[in-house]
């Protein structure tokens, strides 16, 4: 028998070996997971109804523990027999380890040992195997007492987990990794004080004491705005030595030769295109040097290369003898008053005091660079920028008219973003520059595929370039992904990829998913199922799948639409390009879409959808014909045949092969597979 294996920490999911299993509708994956959770041991029957339905139970509740234990067991299939009944209640038998919750917990306990033994390295192996079985929220896609108590707990343990971590990482001196690490779990629980003082920790040891300074007033800033208390005694204390004691020298940063195979660093000469950008950005650089400012405003999706571009105006600033000042917007330093700012225009070691002042003396020391010769100031990822950045680079966008100012920006679009929308606007009203970065031609594409191998891209390579939709970020993925899975060889002198190689790296898909993690998660999850259909699609079919209403949709489709994800396809709605699609389709459970793609097909038509595309989402849905099915055959299969032959003879003939269908309707269908008109 195939092994049984159960995740809980996020989506609640299993599998029969390799295969996932249907867990069904929501109560019945409720209480599949209780029962993995208390694997090997009786649960009652009335600890199943607290546990699914609390202390709002209704009258047939018991009747539906007994028929969603049997469908779980028709959907375990060969493991159905590890679901027992007794008379103690009901019990799932699961192997050692094939939780991943009991893993998780055996592994952090097994870190004890090493830990308190003096090696720090084998605890933080152990703690990192632990905390990479997490996939998200634990029981994701679960609600319930029993789920809600559990996830409590377990996220406690993770927590701790990560905390005992970070603490042998900072204790062995840190690693390049760490305060990265410690920014992201500062941003997801900024309630935890221990993680801001870790954070500080690392940044002054990194010869970054400003920056730790920033994240005790940020903390502070939180606890008393969310809780109403000031931070504790370990916080105070770190604070007064920091200020106290100068902070060590910065580690000096091996330089280790870049792999054949690495991504491209964006720099100057490492530009791929972007010509008529490139040439514009110098036509302003040579106009700052005769005393004439401007603002310019650089925006695209995620990775399709305004850090590149802008690097690259840079170069040339600095080649021409301008002064230049360069801050990037980070998202964890989101509320960090005037960070970007201060960091730019090496401000770190002025006053933490009102912002409104600190803008001001930020506008101050620009007026100061200025008077002595031109000045380049940049700012990227500017949609991550504190509000007091974002007040200073619209008081700067005002004072260009006075100043021998180039004011640059990069930012991805954010829909919904009124304050970004306003500096945007802002821009064009003062007669600034608006560079919208389009997808790269195909051409330019097959450059990058080149620089990443190191050699040219062969035929079979270039093939790839649509995969990329014009990004180089994508691009750059798709070739290192395919590098990495052996896919690429070396012939002749060029890159050609191997057969199976059409299949899209993971990490590629990984990185296009990351990409659209600036919207919200109603449109995320809109945006999966969307591309579950096809890469075109109707509101009403999303609808049918999300079971939301068209109008509930709309907002988040709208939203994805003002994301340049999704287009304008006259009645229908598309995605911009195939590669979006494609990754958010990989995110769904595969044992989901085949009852998704039934979901569909049956809403298409009772909406009179048209034949051949409900029979695209027929042939993709469970192989099981039923009488909805074959009704649906008998009444549109003359239509079906004469749009989509090869799909309709594929579900005829899967009709036919039936043993339950009617006479009637078997000498219909075999009428409509052997008619003239086929």
């Amino acid at each position: 028998m195939r092994k049984l294996r159960v995740t809980v920490l996020g989506p609640v999911r299993a599998w029969n070996g390799q295969v996932e299993i249907d867990l069904g509708p929501a109560r019945r994956r409720a209480l599949f997971a209780m029962l993995a959770a208390n694997a090997n041991r009786p649960v009652t029957r009335a600890e199943l109804i607290r546990a699914l339905w609390g202390e709002s139970a209704p009258s047939t509740a018991a009747g539906n523990i007994y028929t969603y234990v049997s469908g779980l067991r028709r959907s375990l299939g060969p493991a159905g027999g590890m679901l027992r009944s007794g008379r103690a209640g009901y019990t799932l038998r699961l192997e050692p380890g094939a939780l991943d919750a009991d893993r998780f917990e055996a592994l952090c306990e097994a870190a004890v040992a090493p830990a308190a033994a003096g090696r720090p390295g084998q605890a933080v192996a152990l703690l990192d195997e632990a905390l990479a079985l997490w996939q998200g929220e634990a029981y994701a896609n679960v609600t319930g007492l029993f789920a809600d108590l559990d996830r409590h707990r377990l996220t406690e343990l993770r927590i701790a987990a990560a905390e005992r971590r970070a603490r042998l990482v900072l204790t062995g001196g840190g690693d390049d990794a760490l305060i990265a690490d410690l920014a992201a779990l500062v941003r997801d629980h900024p309630l935890h004080e221990p993680f801001h003082e870790l954070l500080m920790c690392a940044l002054h040891r990194a010869g970054r004491g400003a920056e730790a300074l920033d994240v005790f007033h940020a903390a502070r800033r939180v606890l008393v705005g969310e809780l109403g208390v000031e931070p504790g005694p370990a916080l105070r204390e770190l604070q007064s030595r920091i200020l106290a004691e100068p902070a060590p020298p910065a580690p000096a940063v091996p330089v280790t030769p870049a792999a054949v195979v690495a991504p491209d660093v964006p720099r100057r000469g490492r530009l791929v295109g972007r010509d008529g950008e490139l040439a514009l950005l110098r036509g302003l650089l040579d106009a700052l040097g005769e005393g004439r400012s401007a603002i310019v405003w650089i925006e695209g999706e995620p990775g399709i290369g305004k850090s590149a571009l802008l690097d690259a105006a840079l170069h040339e600033a600095r080649a021409l003898g301008h002064r230049v000042a360069r801050g990037s917007a980070e998202e964890l330093s989101s509320r960090i008053p005037l960070h970007v700012m201060r960091r730019a225009l090496h401000l770190e070691d002025a006053p933490h005091d009102d912002p409104a002042r600190a803008v001001d003396r930020v506008l101050g020391h620009v007026r100061r660079l200025t008077a002595e010769g031109p000045l380049v100031l940049a700012v990227d990822h500017l949609q991550w920028a504190d509000e007091a950045s974002l007040l200073a680079w619209e008081r700067l966008a005002a004072l260009t008219r006075w100043l021998p100012l180039l004011l640059v920006a990069t930012a991805r679009p954010e829909p919904g973003r009124r304050d970004l929308a306003r500096l945007r606007r802002g821009v064009g009203t003062r007669d600034g520059h608006l560079i919208r970065l389009t997808p790269l031609p195909p051409s330019d594409i097959e450059q990058i595929f080149g620089r990443t191998v190191g050699v040219p891209p062969g035929a079979t390579l270039r093939s790839l370039a649509p995969l990329a939709a014009g990004n180089p970020l994508y691009a750059r993925e798709l070739v290192t992904g395919l590098v990495a899975e052996d896919g690429v060889r070396v012939v002749d002198g060029l890159a050609e990829v191997n057969a199976r190689a059409d299949e899209m790296p993971r990490s590629l898909l990984d990185t296009v998913r990351a990409s659209l993690d600036h919207l919200s998660s109603g449109a995320r999850e809109a945006l999966r199922y969307a591309a579950l259909l096809g890469d075109a699609f109707a509101v009403a079919e999303v609808a049918a799948v999300t079971g939301r209403t068209p109008f509930d949709l709309m907002a988040d489709l709208e939203e994805a639409v003002a994301a340049d994800v999704l287009v304008d396809a006259g009645s229908e709605l598309a995605f911009r390009q195939p590669v979006l699609r494609r990754a958010l389709a990989a995110g769904i459970p595969a044992a989901l879409r085949p009852t998704l793609h039934r979901h569909a097909a049956q809403a298409l038509a009772d909406n009179g959808g048209p034949a051949a595309r409900v029979a695209e989402h027929l042939l993709a849905g469970p192989p099981e014909v039923d009488e909805w099915l074959v009704g649906w055959l008998v009444a549109h299969g003359a239509e079906l045949s004469r749009q989509a032959p090869e799909p309709a003879r594929e579900l005829l003939r899967r009709a036919l092969a039936s043993h339950r269908l009617p006479q009637a309707a078997r000498a219909t269908l075999a009428a409509l597979l052997d008619g003239p008109d086929r």
